[in-house]
Parts: C-alpha cells; sequence; structure tokens
C-alpha cells in the first residue's frame, strides 16, 4: 500500500544525490585555501597558510563524500536491495560533516594576534566549508528517511529507476564540474582569486550578469563565448531534467492511484468468486468454467475520471502555491540575510529586496553587488537554488494561464453553440441524429451466420437423436462464442489503428468507452448512469482541467481498453470451449 509519507519522500534520492553534488563542489572551495585572511590598511589582502593537518582532514572529509556520493549512484543503479548502499552512503556524509564541523570548531577558536590597524576576518572557503558541512547532515536525513520506507512499497524495475532517476545527478555534476572549471581557468587568465572567479562563472551562468567582475583581458573575453554558449546550454539541460523529473513522479503519482482503483475492481471480483463457490454441489457443472475476470463499469469510470480530475486540479494549484512559497521565502528571507553580510555598504532593507529581486529574475543591473566574503559564498549557494524555484514557479503559473484561457474559450464556443441551436433547431437535431446513428455491427451478419452452422451439421447417416441434439448445441455455443468474440477483435482492431495514428491526444475517450462497455457487459450490467453523473459531462470536465494531457496518458487509458477486450475475447471463447465440453461428456454418457 502506497502511503502519502512514502509519497512524500520519493524525491529524496534524486534530491540528495543533486544537494551531494553541490556539496563536494562547495567542500572543494573549502579544501583550495585557507580559512582566514588579513586585510592590511592598504586593502591588500593575505590569506593565512593553513596547517597541513586541516588540509589532511578536509581532503580526508571531501574524500568520504566522494565516496558516499559514487556509492549512492551505484546503489540506484543496482538492481540488489538498496538499503545496504543507503547506510554505506549516510555514514559517509555523516563522517565527511563531523570532519569538517570539528576543523570548523578548531579554527573558530583559535586567537591570532594583528596589529590595530590590520583586521581578521574569515575568508569564502570558510563559509563553504560551512555549507558543506550542513548539506552533508541535511541530505543524510534526507536518504535515511527514503532508506527507512523503501521497504514499505513494492516497486517493479521501471517504477524504481524512475523514482532513483540518476541522469538529473549527473547532469547536475557535469554542471558543477563545469562551474569549477571554468572559475579555475578564469582565476589563471584574469589574475582573480579562485572563490572569486567562482562568484563571477555563477551568475554568467545562471545569466545574472552583476558585472562587478568582467574579463579584461583579450583570451578571457574570447573564451567568453565558447563558455557561457555551453554553460548556459548546460543549465537549460538541468532545469528541464528537473521538470521531467517532477512530471515523472505525477505520473508515477497517478499511476499509483489507478491501481487503486483496478484494485477495488479485483476485490469485486474476489467477492463475487467467494459468492459462487457457495453455491449448491448440484449447480456445479462436470467440467469448472473458467473465472470470468471482472470489467470496469461506467460507475468505475467515473470514480477514475473524478479521481484524475481532483488530482491535476491539486497538483497545479500546489505546484503553483509552493512555488511561490519558496520564491517568497528566498527573496525575502535571503534580503535579510544580505542585508546584515553588506552592513560595510550600509544597505537598507528595502536596498536588499530590490538585489535580490533583480538577481532573481536575472535582470542584473549592477548597481547593487556583494562584496563581504559571506556575501559572494551565500550569493552562489542562493542563486543555485532560487533561479531554478523561479523558472518552475513561471512554468506553472504559465500552465495555469494557459489552462484558464482554454478554459474561457471552450466555454465561449459552448455558448456559441447553443445560441445557434436556438436560432436553428432543425439542424441542431440532424446533427445530434448523425452522430447517434451507430457504427455499422456484425448483429445482422451475425444472425443470419448463425443457422448456416446449424445446418450444415446434418448427418450423412443414421445418428442416434441425442448425438445429433449435441452436435448441434455445440455448433452453436461455438458459434455464439465466435460471434462476440469477432466483435471484440473488430473493435480491438480500431483501437490498434488509433494506437498507430500521431492524432490520440483528440481522441474522445468517452465515445470509445460507451463502445467498449456494452461489450464488455452484453447483459446490461453496469451500463446504467440513472445514479451517476453524466461520464460525457465529467470526462469533459477532466478535459478542460488536464489541457496538457500527453500523449502518454492517452496511450495508456487506450492500452487498458485493449487489455479488457482481449481478457473478454479469451473468455467468451473459453467459455464456448467449455461449454462444449459439456455437451460432449453429456452427449457421450
Amino acid at each position: 500500500m502506497v502511503t502519502h509519507w512514502w509519497l512524500a519522500s520519493a524525491s529524496f534520492p534524486v534530491v540528495t544525490g543533486v544537494l551531494c553534488s553541490m556539496s563536494i563542489m562547495f567542500n572543494i572551495c573549502a579544501v583550495s585555501q585557507g580559512w582566514r585572511e588579513i586585510i592590511e590598511p592598504d586593502g591588500s589582502v593575505s590569506i593565512i597558510a593553513q596547517p597541513a593537518w586541516t588540509i589532511a582532514l578536509k581532503a580526508v572529509s571531501l574524500a568520504l563524500a566522494v565516496v558516499g556520493y559514487f556509492v549512492l549512484l551505484l546503489t540506484m543503479r543496482s538492481k540488489r536491495d538498496p538499503v545496504k548502499g543507503f547506510i554505506v552512503t549516510i555514514l559517509c556524509w555523516c563522517a565527511s560533516a563531523a570532519i569538517l564541523l570539528s576543523v570548523i570548531g578548531v579554527v573558530a577558536q583559535e586567537h591570532t594576534i594583528v596589529n590595530s590597524q590590520q583586521t581578521l576576518q574569515y575568508t569564502q572557503n570558510y563559509f563553504y566549508g560551512t555549507f558543506a558541512a550542513g548539506h552533508y547532515l541535511l541530505i543524510a536525513v534526507f536518504l535515511a528517511i527514503y532508506a527507512g520506507s523503501v521497504h514499505s512499497v513494492h516497486l517493479n524495475r521501471e517504477e524504481r529507476r524512475t523514482i532513483e532517476c540518476t541522469s538529473i545527478i549527473l547532469r547536475v555534476a557535469a554542471f558543477f564540474v563545469f562551474l569549477l572549471g571554468g572559475a579555475a581557468v578564469y582565476a589563471t587568465i584574469e589574475g582573480w582569486l579562485f572563490m572569486d572567479a567562482l562568484y563571477w562563472a555563477d551568475y554568467t551562468l545562471l545569466t545574472i550578469g552583476i558585472g562587478n567582475l568582467a574579463p579584461k583581458t583579450h583570451l578571457g573575453r574570447s573564451l567568453l563565448f565558447p563558455y557561457a554558449s555551453a554553460g548556459i546550454m548546460n543549465t537549460g539541460l538541468v532545469i528541464s531534467s528537473m521538470t521531467s523529473f517532477t512530471e515523472d513522479l505525477r505520473q508515477l503519482n497517478i499511476k499509483f492511484k489507478i491501481e487503486e482503483v483496478h484494485s477495488g475492481i479485483q476485490g469485486r471480483q474476489a467477492s463475487r468468486g467467494c459468492a459462487g463457490n457457495s453455491r449448491n454441489d448440484k449447480e456445479k457443472q462436470p467440467l469448472q468454467m473458467p473465472a470470468d475476470p471482472q470489467y470496469p463499469n461506467k460507475a468505475d469510470l467515473l470514480k477514475l475520471q473524478r479521481m484524475k480530475r481532483d488530482f491535476y486540479r491539486r497538483h497545479r494549484w500546489m505546484t503553483l502555491i509552493w512555488s511561490g512559497l519558496a520564491l517568497f521565502l528566498l527573496w525575502l528571507v535571503s534580503a535579510i540575510i544580505f542585508r546584515r553580510s553588506e552592513r560595510s555598504q550600509q544597505w537598507t532593507y528595502f536596498q536588499a529586496l530590490y538585489f535580490t529581486y533583480t538577481s532573481l529574475t536575472t535582470i542584473g543591473y549592477g548597481d547593487l553587488y556583494p562584496t563581504s566574503n559571506f556575501g559572494k559564498a551565500f550569493f552562489v549557494f542562493w542563486s543555485l537554488l532560487a533561479v531554478p524555484v523561479l523558472t518552475n514557479l513561471i512554468a506553472a503559473m504559465g500552465q495555469l494561464g494557459f489552462e484558464k484561457l482554454t478554459y474561457l474559450l471552450r466555454y465561449l464556443w459552448r455558448l456559441h453553440v447553443s445560441r445557434l441551436a436556438r436560432m436553428n433547431p432543425d439542424a441542431h437535431r440532424e446533427r445530434e441524429r448523425k452522430k447517434s446513428i451507430p457504427g455499422p455491427g456484425i448483429a445482422t451478419d451475425s444472425n443470419s451466420r448463425a443457422s448456416e452452422p446449424t445446418n450444415a451439421m446434418q448427418p450423412s447417416t443414421g445418428v442416434q437423436s441425442s448425438s445429433i441434439y449435441g452436435k448441434k448445441e455445440s455448433g452453436k455455443l461455438l458459434v455464439q462464442a465466435a460471434q462476440r468474440s469477432l466483435a471484440l477483435c473488430e473493435e480491438t482492431h480500431k483501437l490498434i489503428l488509433t494506437l498507430q495514428s500521431s492524432s490520440t491526444t483528440q481522441l474522445d475517450l468517452y465515445s470509445e468507452w460507451d463502445r467498449i462497455l456494452p461489450l464488455l457487459h452484453p447483459e446490461g450490467d453496469g451500463c446504467d448512469l440513472s445514479e451517476t453523473t453524466s461520464l460525457a459531462t465529467l470526462y469533459g470536465h477532466t478535459r478542460s482541467l488536464d489541457m496538457d494531457r500527453s500523449t502518454t496518458d492517452v496511450n495508456k487509458e487506450i492500452l487498458w481498453m485493449l487489455r479488457f477486450l482481449t481478457e473478454k475475447a479469451c473468455s467468451h471463447l473459453r467459455e464456448g470451449l467449455a461449454r462444449e465440453h459439456c455437451v460432449r461428456s453429456n452427449t457421450l454418457s
């Protein structure tokens, strides 16, 4: 049984992999240089050399984090039980965080004597180290929550690959490698500090373009063309893969909800099977009849469509609300942080809001920018989170706006059609009459063919009347089963042709179900809509609420129809063969 708790933690493996890539980048920054620097009265900066033991501990922390990262990737790609691999990853990350926190504590307690005219402060590397340690602890908690709920849900290989998607993690890792590589190259070309070069590469690839740092050399400006172009494309790939992953999670969620509806149908089948076993032995036939699978009725379809309608509507609004809340949190709270970090520039809260807004929207005027070490380090961390959140918010707003616009256009079209119907009722009735005319069937032909086998099965010599009667009954049963199966196969053929076409999204699913349900329930069971809402109306509402219904969704529902049609055809054939066997057995006895 899929619980809401498990669904909430389904994205944690990918989230931990993405944040681990960011943490490793921060850890590399923490190892690269010392954590304290002295500012001279003339403005020059000298970084205090870090002891060898701190370099060794930070390198061990980085190595453990990388080991945990690769163990996570191998665990997500393997077919075995992932819990053991997740435990190893969690232990590596916790050990890495503990080592970094111990080094941070020792460095924070050290007291270096400087002149009164000198200023001692922490470098950007120190703050990157604190970010990395906090990230390791956070992602270890996330992965532990997911590992604790792995065995609560049984997933097939495809579902597990959807949740534990490694492609997005590798794309994010490639982006951070590209970011660090560009920073290293430009630090050498332009003579910048490596941390300043990383700050420049960050706002360049994210197209913020603050501009307080810019390449001055001819080589640096020449390399900007390929570096920025490739980096922006890499950023787009990362954002698109994140959007695709969230869409896959949405499809998996709706799949689990559909399976709940299917399990309800199977539950009715099991209850009917138990009721059938309680009959008297006199009613049992000599040959046990095959169990007839339970098929959906219109009430099941109504329940399914209501569930889809509510899910898609709730998902859109929740995506919009959560993205909006995350954006305002990143905007308003980060403004407070930037105001405190830029006290030397005497920023007001409004100026900090102005700076964060122009950076979030990638306007990047450049009139305000961080100059403190913490401000630059926090800007890199904050921008890597804020820009994707803003992108998802814009996508959700555009999707919702397109949906409402389409709904308005459909509403205006219905008003126009109803007005035309009032003006010319005869033409409207003729149009409806043509729609209601059923397609060519096989009922009349089957009735005429039904007598042919009966007439053909005349004895050529003198045989007992009971044997003749048994053969006639056997032939009738086979012909009836063949006729019903032929109707099902013809409908199956139509659906297969529909799948092969390129316009499945324009298919009227209600009309398809309207033809299929009488074939699945030839006795008329489950086809009464007197106690339910109109299926056509509900499908129309679902279409208006789900205008981005993909071809995959429609194809899945068509495959669901094909499954029931083939099961029903096989059931008819088995029933005919079983009854023929019974007739022959009675004849011989």
